[in-house]
């Protein structure tokens, strides 16, 4: 073994010591030199793979396995082989988490809505105005109560708008230098819409990866998601949250629309679990045109609806739940909380 080999090692060792020990201690809190290094690395990330209309993240995934199996097969010795097949999962642990990963383990700027409590009638309260509005652009877009709305507008139409949204936000957001972001129609959007999932953040590239096989409607709001996680908030209620607020207070129509229709649907879903007779009053308000709208977005569902889904699901279920989010995937409906302690804390 060389001294370079060695070396090298030597500092891959202590590098997997860093990463395993900040990410499962508690004694250990890196949120303010994290934030640094994590803006600086997507600044250069995003500028670089914004040059290509691709997803590059997308193509390493299907290249990089290839190149591991042929280096493996290179390898002679029976011991050198066990060595690699340890060694490359930890460089990827290390990778996801130096890149990307370590967001899972910053303190969250929405506690204080998170740990309010609220009652039925808080909800009901909010949920009401979020009908409200929605109905009201409803009809602004479509003319009627009895139409759908619907969007000629292109990916790369609402990709920018959407970005111009959040970029426009006066949120305090954590990390506010950050204003070019990478998104891109994913190349494995039939797999993802077999999966179950809308998008994801490509933690290697920092690139927004969309499945564009989802309703124009459902666009500006997993769009607009995925570059809160770019962000660098990582929790999936708080990437909804962020979503929700930035589009209800976009200057476009549509973008808000999408933007209510979601939260509409996730505090619906609440009220269904708690008080069905209020559930059925609520759905009763809702025009005939978002409840088309509601439809066309579970029809996509039913349409992609396979006995593999709960697999896929259950297994990025597993993965938030190690990230911090006990939840694990009903994270993404604590976005209600947020949503009645924000208009609580308005009225």
């Amino acid at each position: 073994m060389t001294r370079k080999s060695k070396i090298f090692k030597f500092v891959f060792l202590l590098l997997f010591i860093l990463t395993y020990s900040i990410n499962n201690s508690p004694s250990f809190d890196i949120n303010k030199e994290y934030i640094v290094i994590y803006e600086s690395w997507f600044n250069i990330l995003s500028k670089f793979y914004l040059i290509f209309n691709f997803s590059v993240g997308d193509i390493l995934y299907l290249i990089t396995p290839i190149i591991i199996i042929f280096y493996y097969f290179k390898i002679k010795r029976r011991r050198d082989k066990l060595i690699y097949i340890l060694k490359v999962p930890l460089i990827i642990y290390c990778f996801f988490y130096w890149s990307w990963g370590f967001n899972y383990n910053k303190n969250s700027e929405f506690e204080s809505l998170k740990k309010n409590t609220y009652s039925l009638e808080d909800l009901s309260l909010t949920t009401q105005f979020y009908i409200n509005k929605l109905n009201d652009l409803q009809v602004n877009l479509s003319q009627s109560e009895e139409n759908k709305v619907e969007s000629k507008l292109s990916f790369n139409d609402i990709k920018i708008k959407c970005i111009k949204t959040i970029n426009n936000e006066d949120w305090s957001l954590i990390n506010k230098k950050l204003n070019n972001f990478p998104v891109k129609k994913s190349l494995f959007s039939t797999p993802l819409s077999y999966m179950g999932f809308s998008g994801y953040i490509n933690p290697f590239t920092l690139e927004a990866n969309i499945n564009y096989n989802i309703p124009n409607i459902s666009l500006p709001v997993t769009i607009t998601h995925e570059i809160a996680h770019q962000i660098g908030y990582a929790f999936e209620d708080e990437a909804n949250f962020i979503a929700i607020k930035s589009l209800t207070k976009s200057n476009d129509n549509f973008l808000q629309y999408s933007g209510n229709l979601i939260a509409v649907q996730y505090l619906l879903s609440e009220i269904r679990k708690l008080d069905i007779k209020s559930y059925n009053y609520y759905v009763k308000q809702l025009n005939i045109g978002v409840v088309k709208n509601i439809k066309e977005k579970n029809d996509y569902y039913l349409k992609f609806e396979n006995k593999f889904e709960d697999y896929f699901k259950k297994g990025y279920d597993i993965f938030l739940k190690n990230n911090n989010q006990k939840a694990g995937l009903k994270t993404y409906s604590l976005v209600i909380d947020l949503l009645i302690n924000d208009y609580q804390s308005k009225i």
